[in-house]
Formats: structure tokens, sequence, C-alpha cells
């Protein structure tokens, strides 16, 4: 019986962990998010290109027309967008989604990748 409540007090505690994570990772530091004068914060969109060739403009899907006129006719235009592409697509798609954003908008462009987790 002390095997299956030490079993069931560890299963629950990976579950609750991995229910939380998401939230853990959409949360910036701040320290991140402020200008130089530290009295506004900067505005970043995330966008992300998937395997497949679908975009993501802040986790919501859309096609690319409707994010080149997000891009062009937003109000409250970033300070920032973020091109976070899929780590499987080949190197050459990547810099022509990167080129294909910043001819869209002036905004200025950043490419962020994950890190690969290498091997020993």
């Amino acid at each position: 019986m002390p095997l299956v409540l030490s079993f069931s007090v560890i299963v629950l505690s990976l579950m609750t962990f991995l229910a939380s994570f998401p939230f853990l990772v959409q949360q910036t530091p701040t320290s991140e998010s402020r200008q130089m004068s530290g009295a506004s914060s900067r505005t970043r969109w995330l966008v992300v290109r998937s395997l497949g060739g679908s975009w993501y403009l802040n986790g919501q899907p859309m096609s690319a027309a409707v994010l080149s006129r997000q891009l062009d006719l937003s109000e409250d235009t970033p300070d920032e967008l973020v091109l976070l592409p899929s780590s499987a697509r080949p190197v050459s798609a990547v810099v022509s989604d990167l080129a294909w954003l910043r001819r869209q908008s002036s905004i200025p462009v950043s490419l962020q990748g994950v890190p690969e987790v290498m091997a020993p």
C-alpha cells in the first residue's frame, strides 16, 4: 500500500507540473521586456512558422495573407517581431521566412531558435 501511495503522489506531482508548464513558459521576465530607459515596456509579437508551413501570430493560426495585413494595418504595432521557426524546418526555409517577414513590415524582426539538446 505505501508503494501505491508514493507512486500516486509522484504521478500527481508530475501531472501538475506538466499542466502548469505552458503558463511558466509564456511568462517573460520583466527585465527582458523593458526598454533601456526602464520607463515603458517593449511589446513583442511572436510569429511561429510550423514544419508544415503554417503561420501563427501570438498563438493564433493565420494564413500568410492575413498575417501580412495584420502587420501592415495594425494600430498597436509592436516594437519587435520574434520569429520562432520549427526546429525541423530547413535553414533555407527559415531564411526565406525571415526575409518575407522583413518585407511585410518595417517592424524589426529577430530570429529566436530553440537550443538543441546535445547528446553526450
